[in-house]
């Protein structure tokens, strides 16, 4: 047969240095990757500390880079991966026409995601850290990531949601004017009791401040409280509140 008249000596050394070569490309991506995440990083940090009155918005969009650059260093991977095996990359390129109108219905979700994620970004809708309920759903929390697919929350209970763009008809978002953030105080079973009487005196002096109740986190208990404030005085009241909340609890 003619397979047994191939050069298996010559096709091993042929794999050999193609797997030498895929082997130095993906720790070279790894590498680019990580350092290409640590200068985003790196740069949006900086730029709040300087731009604090607008930390949510720059900390929104540093999450947005962040994905960016992962998505792009993925394709350059590939580009490069099909490249060094010898598959024509522009062939494919120029095929994906056809596999365009194939995938097109099942595509058309993602792309509805895309668009709506788009003027959900530029329109300043919602920032990380925001306090939104979305009507149509009736889900309520607090943003953890906004992202051109999806908006993260964390709900009253301590549960994730994953919220798809395009599902989003209509959304409040409590934090437009005031910004509202949860407080969080780490009790036990046994010392629940006397943490939220001192919770409650505590709160009694704010009116800014409502009780939650109990929320369970990675099978931690937490005493949730929502502070509501002007942006300029939210993270001085934060910083008072939770001093006195430990303080209190220091008390015999």
């Amino acid at each position: 047969m003619k397979y047994l008249n191939l050069n298996w000596e010559s096709l091993g050394t042929l794999l050999f240095n193609r797997a030498i070569e895929l082997l130095w490309i993906t720790v070279l991506f790894l590498i680019l990757n990580r350092v290409a995440l640590k200068i985003v990083r790196k740069l949006f940090k900086n730029y709040s500390e300087r731009k604090s009155t607008d930390t949510a918005r720059i900390l929104t969009f540093g999450r947005l880079a962040t994905s960016a650059v992962q998505y792009l260093t993925g394709f350059l991977y590939v580009y490069t991966v099909l490249g060094i095996f010898g598959i024509p990359v522009g062939n494919i390129l120029a095929g994906a026409g056809i596999f365009g109108v194939a995938l097109g219905f099942a595509g058309r979700d993602l792309v509805a995601d895309m668009i709506n994620g788009f003027f959900i970004i530029v329109e300043h809708q919602v920032n990380v850290g925001d306090l939104i309920r979305f009507e149509n759903l009736e889900i309520e929390g607090v943003v953890k990531a906004v992202g051109i697919r999806s908006i993260t929350l964390i709900s009253n209970d301590g549960a994730t949601a994953f919220i798809p763009n395009r599902n989003i008809e209509s959304l409040k978002n409590f934090s437009y004017q005031e910004r509202s953030v949860l407080l969080d105080i780490p009790v036990s079973t046994d010392s629940l009791p006397a943490v939220k009487a001192k919770m409650l005196a505590v709160n009694s002096n704010y009116p800014q401040v409502s009780y939650l109740g109990i929320v369970t986190i990675e099978d931690k208990i937490f005493l949730r409280s929502q502070l509501t404030a002007p942006l300029s005085e939210l993270s001085s009241l934060k910083i008072e509140l939770m001093d006195r909340y430990f303080d209190e609890q220091k008390k015999p």
